[in-house]
């Protein structure tokens, strides 16, 4: 239902907003796929496939189990990083030994040298911090996934986590398989560090695929699995830091549409593999939620979904702008990005307003915020224009610019709010 807000004579339009449904390609959030790469041999140049900006960078160095990396391998790695940034991708970063499920033979014999590997590979990491979504494990265990390795103690994984953080200057997000190697790593009064979870098991069972200990576990000690509800609770802090997804398997017990949804909401899942499990995948194809199918009903919810609700305006010696935005998905946005405001005469070409105050960093999935902005309205009413202003919203990527678009349609100069 359309108000109206008068200011000096001229009433304020706002317009009428209708969701659309499809591909945004949203930096930060989505479907992604695996690309694997044995340091060494021949590897194929990297594909963006459409609705895809997150990539899974599988990087193997099991063939240096017993030895530094040499600076020709820095620099191979670097190299592939490099590829993928060329092709705008954010990449889910997992440098492991082990692409066999056989961790225990592929890793190293001894810690110093996993350490020692760790230490090397920051440097590297820093330079393209800026294009890490999250890195996934600490080098360990079968695929990288931080389960059947040598170095899963309290020592080992709280010395992995610690130089990880300190080499990368806490800049990148590394994500645990587990929340109990968490805090098997660290205690309950040490301060929180910048890590999260991924899962590679999800809805795979009851705990998904040991993910989370059993409905019957409870609350233990500290260092024990807990039961799904519990370690999800425990998780929530962390998950608003550092984005959380991974694999969906298929799981004994068929889920309806409405649960499958309710585990990614409740999980707040950032990111999915588009791959695996495909006969999973493809059963959600065929199921519908909301008029669309889960596959797509889901793929439009990954990390955040952005809609504008109410929007008020009046125009004086100031225009000054409220604009309610909504997040209708399942995460969030882990970035700073700022509402850029944009005026119109006609058909004549579009002009910058301003920035509206704060960042859509860090709303969670089903909530709103309001943003406010006050501008100065001599800087577009030339020849005493006032009346057919038109107002438009475009959402930019603090970091690098890249600009995101809310689920209502926008053209290059953003949503369309309204009229004067």
């Amino acid at each position: 239902m359309l108000s109206f807000i008068k200011a000096l004579g001229t009433a304020f339009r706002p317009a009428t907003f209708s969701e659309i449904h499809g591909d945004l390609d949203n930096p930060g959030r989505g479907w992604y796929r695996i690309y694997t790469y044995r340091i060494g041999e021949p590897w194929e140049e990297p594909v963006r496939y459409p609705g895809e900006s997150l990539a899974l960078v599988l990087i193997d160095i099991g063939a240096f189990r017993g030895m530094d990396l040499t600076p020709e391998t820095l620099a191979e790695m670097e190299g592939i990083l490099g590829r993928f940034e060329d092709l705008g991708f954010d990449l889910i970063l997992r440098i492991c030994y082990d692409t066999e499920g056989k961790g225990m033979v592929r890793e190293p014999s001894l810690f110093s040298q996993v350490k020692k590997h760790m230490e090397q590979i920051a440097p590297m990491l820093r330079k393209h911090a800026g294009r890490i979504f999250v890195c996934q494990g600490l080098l360990i265990g079968n695929w990288g996934e931080m389960h059947e390795s040598k170095f899963l103690s309290p020592a080992y994984l709280s010395q992995l986590a610690t130089v990880f953080l300190n080499e990368t200057n806490g800049e990148i997000p590394v994500a645990f398989r587990k929340p109990v190697q968490y805090r098997i790593a660290f205690s309950e009064s040490q301060p929180r560090p910048r890590i999260g979870f991924f899962n590679d098991g999800m809805l795979g069972s009851e705990t998904h695929l040991g993910t989370f200990g059993p409905e019957t576990a409870g609350r233990g000690a500290w260092n024990e699995a807990w039961s799904p509800a519990e370690e999800i609770g425990f998780m929530a802090p962390f998950v608003a830091e550092v984005p959380y997804g991974g694999e969906a398997v298929t799981a004994g017990e068929a889920l309806s549409a409405s649960q499958v949804a309710d585990a990614m909401r409740a999980l707040k899942t950032s990111y999915l593999n588009s791959m695996h499990d495909a006969a999973l995948l493809a059963s959600w194809k065929e199921m519908t939620l909301d008029g669309m199918s889960l596959h797509a009903f889901i793929g439009e919810r990954l990390g955040y979904r952005f809609l504008v609700g109410r929007v008020r305006a009046k125009l004086g010696k100031k225009l000054e702008l409220w604009l309610t935005v909504e997040n209708a998905g399942f995460g969030t946005l882990y970035d700073d990005a700022c509402l850029r405001i944009y005026g119109r005469f006609g058909e004549e070409a579009p002009f910058e307003i301003g920035v509206m105050e704060g960042s859509l960093r860090g709303i969670p999935g089903g909530t709103a915020k309001e943003f406010y902005g006050a501008f100065e309205a001599a800087q577009f009413q030339t020849q005493g224009k006032n009346e057919g202003l038109k107002l438009y919203a475009g959402i930019q990527r603090s970091r690098d610019g890249r600009k995101i678009r809310f689920a209502q349609g926008s053209g290059e100069e953003g949503l369309f709010l309204g009229r004067f």
